[in-house]
């Protein structure tokens, strides 16, 4: 008999708010912001993927301008983006083959294998500077469905007294969450740790779409560009050439989704008995193995006067086990109210007076509804390989 992956829950839980993390330090110059120039290699041997198709959206050389025709950057296309990044790490490469976004321009990455959530930076943006002070910057979103996009958390603390022209210069260490703050060949990192629980539409394990936004310098009202503070974010405007904007040469992965639970525990760096199905390294109360299957999910319960609802997530692309739901009313006799084997669907389980609804296609949202019982009852998910 396999032993059993199994945590209590008894009320509901909220959602930890996850703070702006600092990526490890490395200065390059006496900076005099609060944030560390962060930066990936491109030759990093981490980087394991790098997008495959690109859709690309351009904005305007100058947002302002107001006659017609209005003119757009003409340098690069979509495949300008995709593979690898072609400013090499040391020497910068090849600067050029990338695409100019221009002001508020946007491009959309897919990749053949979608991005997952390990320790650390995730995926990083490559951009084409030729310094580490003439900085175009952009937001940066990602998605699991191609429809629905989360934006990182950003911060831009360059003053906004005057406006940074065409050929004007950024202290990186003023800039946090924002693509283009590193050199080229050097690409700017995003950990998907930050958008845990923002939204059940976002599956952190299953990233398919990142999304790269140019960021319009300006400091004028009507055309501003704010950070996730309401800071209007100064960087070099106008830059009405053929180069305008974000300057896009690549994104580059460092991880793709694992499908077995010896992967992921490889993925997140779990060895020796911090590796068992049953461990819980993280002393969070979810086992391994129902993180694995969960996508690190917790089991709430809304009370009501007139049912019970219980929430939880599960992780459909992952078919190597089992993830009961039960019930007790005493913590020792544990009943199973509904179950779902090798990713298929969460069905009832005979007699029980559950009712399952469930949504999504690879993240899951299972709601199981209950008739109220008089008295205590307590409600746990358990797993098994």
């Amino acid at each position: 008999m396999k032993r059993s992956n199994q945590t209590n829950f008894r009320t509901t839980e909220s959602p930890a708010l996850i703070p702006l993390c600092v990526l490890g330090l490395t200065l390059t110059a006496a900076w005099a912001g609060p944030f560390p120039v962060d930066s990936i290699p491109a030759a990093d041997p981490r980087i394991t993927l790098w997008a495959t198709a690109a859709e690309i959206l351009r904005g305007p050389t100058n947002i302002a301008y107001t006659g017609d025709p209005q003119y757009y950057p003409t340098f690069g296309d979509e495949s300008s983006a995709t593979g690898p990044a072609d400013a090499i790490s040391g020497d910068n490469g090849d600067p050029f083959p990338v695409v100019s976004l221009g002001d508020g321009g946007m491009a959309t990455l897919t990749f053949a294998n979608p991005i997952a959530d390990i320790p650390g930076p995730d995926f990083a943006v490559f951009e084409n500077s030729f310094n580490t002070v003439f900085l175009e910057l952009a937001h940066v979103e990602v998605s699991s469905d191609g429809i629905h996009f989360f934006r990182f958390p950003s911060i831009s603390l360059t003053q906004t007294a005057t406006q940074v022209g065409g050929y004007g210069t950024l202290d990186p260490t003023n800039l946090f969450n924002l693509a283009g703050k590193a050199r080229g060949g050097w690409g700017t990192p995003f950990d998907l740790a930050q958008l845990r629980h923002l939204d059940p539409a976002l599956d952190i394990n299953r990233i398919t779409h990142v999304r790269v936004i140019d960021v319009v310098g300006s400091l004028a009202a009507a055309h501003r560009t704010l950070d996730s503070l309401g800071n209007p974010i100064n960087d070099p405007y106008p830059t009405d050439h053929e180069f305008g904007g974000f300057d896009l040469d690549a994104v580059g992965a460092l991880s793709s989704v694992r499908t077995t639970f010896s992967d992921w525990a490889a993925s997140q760096n779990l060895t020796g008995d911090n590796a068992l199905p049953t461990a819980d390294p993280d002393h969070d109360g979810v086992p391994n193995f129902i993180a694995y299957l969960t996508g690190g999910s917790s089991l709430t319960v809304e009370p009501a006067s007139t049912q019970v609802i219980l929430h939880f997530n599960r992780l459909a692309y992952r078919t190597d086990g089992r993830i009961r739901l039960e019930s007790s009313s005493t913590l020792n006799d544990w009943q199973p109210l509904a179950q779902s084997t090798a990713g298929g669907p969460l069905t009832i389980t005979p007699g029980s007076p559950a009712a399952v609804g469930e949504t999504g296609e690879n993240l899951v949202q299972t709601t199981v509804t209950l008739p109220p019982t008089p008295g205590k009852r307590f409600f746990r998910l358990a797993a098994e390989p």
